[in-house]
């Protein structure tokens, strides 16, 4: 049976549109990549999570700026600590600390190939992250502090990274009163950061719709 001009119309965009979806995941982009490859997410849930956690408006949030020298604990494969190093740029570095042998090896990886010379790896331990002593302006945490197995030590020991002026900022899934799953509390956020040394400044709620709040913290004076 003969097509009609209108069928074979309609067949021929479905085959450019399929083609064109398919170059796009080929290059990257369908996850976020071409406005700048170099902090683009590597995979879907990497482009889910900036989703819900738009590393420009959290970096914002957390007053990363140039020149600021940032730890970020619990870094991963290092969705966020390209971000981070691109933010602070040449002029900055950034500590990215994990646990996690194999994925700090990734997370190396792709920042030198992406191009960042801006970044160092730790291997830290579960109560102790083993930041450079009193070399950096912030600590910063997301998504990982409801997995620390204990989170007084580990900040109390992560605290003698700071300057005297360093900050500390933990965005971290919410978890109400009564409520199952994972997450923190506000109440137990902010009672086990005093007893690591730290006073609570503030919390950012502008991505409450994402379950995230972000605390700021300031360093005990004494």
């Amino acid at each position: 049976m003969k097509m009609r001009a209108h069928e074979i119309w309609a067949a021929a965009m479905m085959f450019v549109a399929a083609a064109a979806f398919g170059i796009l995941l080929l290059s990257g982009t369908a996850f976020g990549q071409g406005v700048n490859d170099r902090v683009a997410p590597e995979n879907s849930n990497e482009a889910r999570l900036n989703r819900l956690q738009p590393p420009g408006q959290v970096m914002d949030i957390i007053g990363a700026a140039a020149g600021m020298t940032i730890a970020e604990i619990g870094a991963g494969q290092g969705r966020y600590v390209v971000n981070l190093a691109d933010r602070v740029g040449e002029t900055g570095r950034i500590y990215a600390e994990d646990i996690d042998a194999d994925s700090l090896r990734h997370c190396a990886e792709r920042c030198r190939r992406v191009g960042f010379a801006n970044v160092e790896t730790i291997l830290g331990g579960f109560t102790d992250p083993k930041l450079p002593a009193g070399k950096l302006d912030l600590i910063f945490i997301i998504s990982s502090y409801h997995h620390f197995s204990d989170p007084v030590a580990l900040m109390r020991n992560a605290r003698a990274g700071l300057k005297a002026t360093g900050r500390l900022a933990i965005a971290e899934w919410v978890k109400r009163p009564g409520e199952a799953g994972e997450g923190t509390t506000p109440e137990e956020m902010k009672a086990r950061m005093e007893e690591a040394g730290f006073i609570l400044d503030r919390i950012d709620k502008s991505l409450e719709k994402s379950d995230l709040y972000i605390y700021l913290f300031r360093q005990k004076t004494s």
